[in-house]
């Protein structure tokens, strides 16, 4: 056995309690924060709004055509669906923000395209939200603009 007197001792602990502290700061420092991982996610997920939201609006822009409008109904209805695992992909205020906008979409996508439809300004109101907080994020995109039809 190694006997040691005490200043010796003292040393000792308090090297090792320096060693055990270093160590511990190195690992916090070099470890991953998670915004790299946050961002990454907040761009696919503000470039996927960005391509869903402009196919839906070209949708919507095109009208029936020479479909019939329970086809042309049909096709906004299954972009529309496009939005709804967005939010899932995103975090903080874009996660936020798509989850605002996709519980307000009305289950009738007619209704978007109403006169003076509310829930037409709404999805305008709450893209934009989206479009900030993308922006706010670190992403910025430009979406097209939405045919809200108004009674003069």
């Amino acid at each position: 056995m190694v006997r040691m007197n005490s200043g010796t001792a003292t040393r000792v602990m308090t090297a090792a309690f320096a060693l055990t502290a270093l160590v511990g700061l190195s690992a916090c420092s070099s470890g991953d924060s998670g915004t790299s991982d946050d961002s990454s996610e907040n761009a696919t997920a503000c470039t996927d709004f960005e391509t869903t939201y402009d196919q839906f609006t070209a949708l919507v822009k095109a009208g029936p055509a020479d479909t019939d409008v329970q086809t042309w109904t049909d096709a906004k209805t299954a972009e529309m669906q496009k939005f709804q695992p967005l939010a899932d992909t995103a975090t903080g205020d874009v996660e936020s923000s798509l989850s605002t906008l996709i519980g307000a979409l009305p289950a009738d996508s007619l209704e978007l395209t109403e006169p003076d439809s509310s829930s037409g300004q709404a999805f305008v109101d709450n893209s934009t939200a989206v479009v900030d907080a993308c922006t706010a994020a670190g992403t910025a995109i430009t979406l097209d603009e939405f045919p809200l039809v108004k009674f003069n």
